[in-house]
């Protein structure tokens, strides 16, 4: 497949992750695949009915609406790709599904994100406060939690920001809040002595995402929430959407 082995060195030359590129390879594999079972033309004579009529096909099939409007994505990424590069003619995009009778929220509500960051500030733990400072104050990703520097830190007396390295190296500056200013500075005044660079050290050195989740964990489990850092983006962004316009919040978030 000459097209797909050269959107993969486009998807590569981009910096994605590997996890990335294996999603889009799969998803387009699976459309070219219902493709040429149904018609005999060749890719250079996709039109965008084409993908109107998958977008039929999977919401025939038992997929989640997640998973439907993923898949419609990566072909969105490839036809944007073919179009760019002369393969096809005309512009394709395949509309989302959208299902206002699902609700797809998947963060904290308000009384289990309260229960959560009460439990931790009144175990007192430095580190594990600044971490869910962090988390709820900025909706970072847990990779981009641990890759904290303590050079990526600027706090003054009245404001601070953060310099986050971002997916496919992209890097962002986000502003931060008083309280997660507050938690950071508190943590720094015990921070072990170390040659490391990064900011959160545990006993063998910097934290690993795992840690991070096993954190989160113990104190969810105290007070019975299901929590993972990517519920705490999820909380977040859902309140994010209420005030603020989408364009910041994908510069925020680091969506492409």
């Amino acid at each position: 497949m000459p097209y797909l082995q050269a959107f993969e060195a486009h998807l590569r030359s981009k910096d994605r992750s590997e996890n990335t590129i294996s999603c889009y390879i799969r998803d387009v594999m699976q459309f070219i695949a219902w493709y040429r079972g149904k018609t005999e033309y060749g890719l250079d004579k996709l039109i965008e009915l084409d993908g109107v009529e998958y977008k039929k096909h999977l919401q025939a099939s038992n997929l989640s609406i997640v998973s439907i409007n993923r898949k419609l994505a990566s072909i969105n990424v490839f036809c944007r790709w073919m179009l760019k590069q002369g393969h096809i003619k005309e512009e394709i995009r395949i509309e989302a599904v959208r299902n206002r009778d699902v609700r797809q929220y998947k963060g904290l509500e308000d009384k289990d994100l309260w229960k959560l960051r009460n439990e931790i500030h009144r175990h007192g733990n430095r580190m594990h406060i600044a971490i869910i400072e962090i988390l709820i104050g900025t909706g970072i990703r847990v990779s981009e939690l641990v890759g904290i520097r303590l050079q990526d830190i600027e706090i003054s007396e009245r404001k601070g920001s953060l310099r986050i390295q971002g997916k496919g190296n992209a890097q962002r500056t986000l502003p931060i809040n008083k309280d997660v200013r507050k938690a950071i500075q508190r943590y720094l005044e015990i921070r072990p002595e170390c040659e490391s660079e990064f900011l959160f050290i545990g006993q063998r050195g910097a934290l690993e995402r795992n840690a991070i989740n096993l954190i989160l964990k113990k104190y969810g489990d105290r007070v019975k929430v299901e929590v993972t850092p990517h519920m705490l983006r999820h909380t977040l962004g859902y309140k994010l959407v209420k005030t603020t316009p989408l364009t910041t919040i994908q510069q925020i978030l680091g969506h492409d």
